[in-house]
């Protein structure tokens, strides 16, 4: 190859030597770019780049151009100043409503009532919402009650302490077991000395009760075992409409009884409040729960922390519904 090659070059003209010279093969990995190609210009460099001086140079020639039919010169206007635009103070105006003329006759003690029971607990706190103590009305405003509504007066625990205090757990659990008609509902919120014996002894007395639709045990160390019994109860119970066991101990056994029993023959129980646990229950009970719940038709107001977003879900779907059949329910009544 190398003879071959001398004998093709040495036929060449100095022309045609320096003419393959300039014809280096682009695709050649090997050679850096600035050596793949010839010099595309014989310009000497007049200096380093400078893109300040590159940009000043074309607005120039824009300038002094006079290329094309519809010439314009340049003339470099300022912009037009902007007209002061004026500010403007928008007052609300809330529009009066039917409902005004109806809640200007209600005073402090109703309009909390109607909060509760509309589910605005911002209003009122939980005690009043739940209905363990009235709302005393408030002395720190003579505004219209119906449209500068100051809020609930804040409940006194010291007061509340008290009266609990006075309470006779035995005595209250003797009544239930007699049946006595007058006793129509059972509160011991908040009373430390209640026992599990004395738990015991009262789902036992309610076995038999006739006549309790309410029974509350906040904060009473109510557990598992407790809430598995009360659901037993509450399979054949047909009195019992409101049941309050929030802050106690329900686990995941407990609110799987509670719910297995809101899906067999009981049709009377209408609230249902099991917010803050000492445990949760878990996804897993929560989905059951939400389940159980869609054969249930009166439950109307539940109160659970659900931390399973399926299940809450789910659960608001079915209070919907059964506020529709408790609405239709009552339509028909007044027809």
């Amino acid at each position: 190859m190398d003879e071959i090659d001398d004998t093709v070059l040495s036929g060449l003209s100095e022309k045609d030597l320096q003419e393959l010279s300039e014809l280096i093969d682009p695709d050649n990995e090997l050679l850096p770019p600035s050596e793949r190609l010839p010099p595309q210009t014989k310009k000497k460099p007049t200096g380093p780049f400078d893109k300040q001086k590159l940009n000043d140079h074309q607005i120039k020639a824009a300038e002094t151009s006079t290329v094309g039919e519809n010439y314009v010169p340049f003339i470099k206007k300022p912009a037009p100043p902007q007209p002061e635009v004026p500010i403007f103070t928008v007052k609300k105006v809330t529009p009066k409503t039917e409902f005004d003329d109806m809640l200007q006759f209600l005073d402090e003690n109703d309009l909390a009532e109607l909060a509760s029971e509309l589910g605005l607990h911002g209003v009122v706190d939980q005690a009043q919402s739940r209905g363990d103590v009235p709302v005393v009305a408030n002395s720190r405003t003579n505004l219209h009650p119906a449209t500068n509504y100051d809020g609930a007066t804040p409940r006194s625990y010291k007061d509340e302490e008290e009266t609990t205090a006075d309470i006779d757990v035995d005595e209250t659990i003797a009544s239930v077991l007699a049946d006595n008609p007058s006793v129509t509902e059972v509160n011991l919120n908040n009373i430390s000395k209640v026992t599990s014996e004395n738990l015991d002894q009262l789902i036992e007395a309610l076995a038999t009760n006739t006549h309790i639709s309410k029974l509350q045990l906040t904060n009473t160390r109510f557990k598992d075992s407790h809430a598995k019994a009360l659901a037993q109860l509450l399979i054949t119970n047909t009195t019992m409409l409101s049941l309050n066991l929030e802050s106690n101990r329900i686990g995941r056994e407990g609110i799987k009884a509670l719910s297995k029993a809101l899906t067999s023959s009981n049709t009377t129980l209408r609230e249902l409040r099991l917010v803050n646990q000492y445990q949760g229950a878990g996804a897993g009970a929560e989905m059951d729960f939400a389940k159980c719940l869609e054969k249930n038709k009166t439950i109307i107001k539940l109160g659970y922390s659900f931390t399973y977003p399926a299940a809450r879900v789910l659960v608001d779907k079915y209070l919907t519904r059964n506020l529709d059949f408790e609405r239709q329910k009552r339509a028909n009544v007044y027809v």
